[in-house]
């Protein structure tokens, strides 16, 4: 049985068949201004930067247009879940360059496009700010407070910079950052609309739901391969299931959750009855903006969170991609709604979302070809994706302010 450490959502990788197909398409991408030309930009450096939300310094990587540009695009850059930082690295895989925030500000800054990424609440130098030795406040803390409005305060922080056009916001969510960006864009409660909405390998419905589905699948390959018992199984899903119930039925703080169902399971059994645990069951305030405890007032109100429901009313331009080797948010291509990426992009109205699927592309936007690599320190020594780059850029591109005529682009994508 294949395990690993993943990079969203919960403690194992959820080990899903590859499903459905698709046909190829022709998109055309259009803006008033068109496609920059000529030579591209050089990639600007980094700028450390900070501002302060809900008590907390919040750190960031700042790209400020070229000298003397003005009228330039400017994305925020909002990761997933876990203990990932700005960069999109973790400090539990150490020497592992996964990168794949900082590739994304490299691609935005070569096509003339400034942005910030952060360090969201837990990860790298923000940390837990002033609850770092004392976490238990956070208990009483939303995930407004501590996910969307960090982003909201991104967004005003962009706006504000010398050279920025704030009427060509591009917000970029990847994972957990999408349900973030989604609440953000129909919750801006002060933060200047964006212009445009990038939707990365994002969660596609009720977070309890995506890790129900994710736990569900793998135990179900578990019992396929022998690994645990069909008992086993059925067991912990309906342990999981009456935990995600009473989280949904009930509000913080919750009641002291009973014993496991299991207490001599061992092997790849202990290790999902502990995922489990601490996943649905746990509320350990410390290790619940990174591993997500869903028995607090912050876990809550994320699983509240629908992209489904909220994305009829985006009328912004969308793009949603959606690897066909990720796991964690799998594209499902005519499934129901809430079944993957591929239904939260139908939800949109029509015209509004552009849904790419890149072949052979997994969670950390790596294209692996015809392998199956299941952890991330071997998934980082692919190359990313040219799919999704080419994608991306002609997203991105469309933006971009030029004398050009209306930019047309027939991308190399299935979707």
């Amino acid at each position: 049985m294949r395990t690993g450490r993943p990079w969203n959502l919960v403690a194992v990788v959820a080990l899903l068949a590859l499903v459905g197909g698709s046909a190829l398409v022709t998109t055309s991408l259009s803006s008033a201004s068109g496609q920059a030309t000529g030579v591209a930009p050089a990639v600007q450096p980094d700028h450390d930067v900070s501002w302060v939300t809900s008590g907390i310094t919040i750190h960031a990587s700042y790209r400020a247009p070229a000298n003397g540009a003005t009228g330039v695009p400017a994305a925020l850059i909002i990761g997933g879940t876990g203990d990932v930082d700005r960069d999109g690295n973790s400090p539990l895989l150490p020497g592992v360059d996964m990168d794949v925030y900082r590739w994304l500000a490299d691609r935005l800054s070569a096509l003339g496009v400034a942005s910030l990424r952060y360090d969201k609440v837990g990860t790298g130098a923000t940390g837990l700010g002033p609850y770092a030795s004392d976490p238990l406040p956070l208990l009483g803390m939303s995930y407004d407070q501590l996910r969307i409005q960090p982003a909201r305060d991104g967004l005003r922080f962009l706006a504000q910079q010398q050279g920025v056009d704030p009427a060509r916001l591009i917000l970029i969510g990847h994972s957990e950052g999408g349900a973030v960006a989604m609440q953000l864009v129909t919750h801006l409660e002060g933060a200047p609309m964006p212009a445009g909405l990038a939707l990365l390998e994002p969660s596609y419905s009720r977070i309890l739901d995506v890790v129900g589905r994710q736990l569900a699948d793998q135990m179900q390959s578990a019992v396929q391969e022998a690994a645990m018992t069909a008992d086993d199984a059925s067991t912990l899903t309906d342990w999981m299931q009456d935990g995600t119930a009473e989280i949904r039925a009930g509000a913080a703080p919750y009641p002291a959750p009973g014993p496991v169902p299991l207490p001599g399971a061992t092997d790849f059994t202990a290790t999902m009855q502990t995922t489990i645990e601490d996943n649905i069951y746990g509320s350990d305030p410390a290790q619940m903006v990174l591993t997500h405890s869903f028995r607090t007032r912050y876990g809550k109100e994320f699983d509240e969170i629908d992209g489904p429901d909220l994305v009829p009313s985006i009328a912004i331009p969308a793009l949603v991609t959606c690897g066909t080797k990720d796991f964690n948010t799998p594209c499902v291509p005519g499934g129901p709604v809430g079944s993957g990426v591929s239904a939260l992009a139908a939800s949109f109205r029509p015209g509004v979302a552009q849904f790419v699927t890149a072949p052979n592309m997994v969670h950390i936007l790596r294209d692996v070809g015809v392998d199956d690599p299941t952890s991330l320190a071997d998934q980082a020594k692919y190359p990313f994706s040219e799919v999704f780059a080419n994608a991306f850029d002609a997203f991105v591109a469309s933006f971009v302010p030029t004398a050009a005529t209306p930019l047309t682009v027939t991308p190399n994508f299935t979707g």
